[in-house]
């Protein structure tokens, strides 16, 4: 029950994978120097965002902008607010593609036409981007991603 921001979950990939964030991470490894540089020599970042539902915000579930009624998006009409999460999310997906980062998208379940077109725009490439409406189209779309980053690693 509730919305759906990805976007949020795109950002917090990115943040996974930027430099801007080494030192954070801690654990028991030497990890100054993670993540790496973007283009850092024999290494290729990737991201996969995956979703069961279209973007979505209203005045009755709190999400990660609050409530529609808050305007925290700008507005307070939810087409409006919809449409600004799917603009955010264009944003995000741009901008770790421009930082060479591999954009791999999945949707599952059943999700809108438009909402597909727009995680397949999403994707470093359009057959990086895979829908998923069962369990088993999903191990397929996973098997396939593994497959591809494999693949990346050998030939390069």
């Amino acid at each position: 029950r509730g919305n759906t921001h990805i976007v949020l979950g795109a950002a917090w990939g990115w943040r996974m994978l930027s430099p801007r964030w080494r030192d954070l991470w801690g654990g028991d490894m030497d990890t100054h120097d993670l993540p790496l540089d973007y283009n850092a020599p024999q290494m290729n970042k990737a991201v996969i965002i995956m979703t069961d539902g279209d973007n979505t915000i209203d005045s009755n579930n709190k999400g990660g902008y609050g409530y529609l009624s808050e305007g925290r998006l700008g507005t307070t009409n939810q087409s409006t607010a919809e449409s600004r999460l799917d603009s955010r999310l264009g944003t995000v997906c741009t901008r770790m593609k421009n930082n060479n980062i591999i954009v791999y998208t999945v949707s599952f379940g059943s999700i809108s036409t438009s909402s597909q077109t727009m995680l397949r725009n999403c994707a470093t490439a359009p057959e990086y981007y895979f829908n998923s409406p069962s369990d088993a189209a999903l191990a397929t779309a996973f098997q396939a991603i593994g497959d591809s980053l494999s693949n990346l690693r050998i030939s390069k």
